[in-house]
């Protein structure tokens, strides 16, 4: 299916998002920050951006903005637990969706079946609201 790159400074965090995109028969690599990410794009090609806001160095804000300075339509999701309007920036800033950290896995799947099967780069922002786990379009 989809190759998704997710950025992600936790080891944890990262394996457990990777076996919920693998469930779903997509296949996962890593970015430890979102500079690390940056030079993976340049050799690499993803279908999707998977990041988290809170990161040493580079953090996913900084992503959002590098990557849509550049041009680039990349769908990209971001994810926090640390602050629900770092989420809204996020979005401000070119994510496709925000989602809340602890992340329901179904959810995360079900979103980023929407992103992929729509056309890249015209997919409505949607916030995932971290008590209830649905899905408003913006």
């Amino acid at each position: 299916m989809a190759r998704i790159l997710i950025v992600e400074d936790e080891e944890s965090s990262f394996q457990l998002i990777a076996r919920f995109l693998s469930g779903g028969g997509h296949s996962a690599a890593h970015a430890f920050d979102g500079q690390h990410a940056l030079d993976m794009m340049k050799s690499e090609d993803f279908d999707l951006v998977v990041t988290d806001l809170a990161m040493p160095r580079f953090n996913g804000l900084r992503l959002i903005r590098e990557i849509r300075s550049s041009g680039d339509t990349l769908p990209i999701i971001a994810l926090s637990g640390k602050n629900a309007d770092q989420l809204l920036l996020a979005q401000d800033y070119g994510a496709n969706a925000a989602v809340a950290k602890p992340v329901n896995g179904r959810v995360l799947l079900d979103l980023v079946t929407r992103i992929l099967e729509d056309n890249r780069g015209s997919w409505a922002s949607a916030w995932i609201h971290p008590e209830f786990g649905s899905v408003d379009d913006r």
